[in-house]
């Protein structure tokens, strides 16, 4: 899955001391919408939420866990064809990146949430 989001990507991640940003486009063909729902394919949150956490992966950069998702918030529902804007500020406390992030469509927020990540040691 990992791969299958990251060739969706329309250039790379603009990063920034502990903040990024990417853009998406998943067509309709796209595993991800495979079964959610047949007639009507939307992304699924939990996919949302990998796509903070691989962009939180290129900022840090390094591979992370998820230790927890706060604060979750899905506003709008992204269909095939939309352009998904990601942005993630990060911030270190104690041993974990707390990173808040936000997905927008057009503009418009489409979902915001907090990760908060650690640095993987099993990779």
């Amino acid at each position: 899955m990992r791969v299958a989001i990251k060739a969706a990507a329309l250039a790379p991640a603009r990063i920034s001391e502990l903040a990024g940003e990417q853009s998406f486009c998943f067509d309709q063909d796209f595993i991800g919408f495979g079964g959610h729902f047949p007639e009507y394919p939307i992304f699924p949150a939990v996919l949302q939420v990998l796509l903070a956490q691989l962009l939180a992966e290129e900022i840090i950069g390094a591979p992370l866990s998820v230790h927890a998702l706060a604060r979750a918030k899905f506003i709008q529902q992204l269909r095939p064809g939309d352009q998904i804007d990601v942005c993630l500020n990060c911030r270190k406390k104690d041993d974990n990146f707390h990173c808040s992030g936000e997905l927008q469509v057009v503009g418009q927020r489409a979902a915001s949430f907090t990760l908060i990540l650690s640095e993987d040691t099993q990779s």
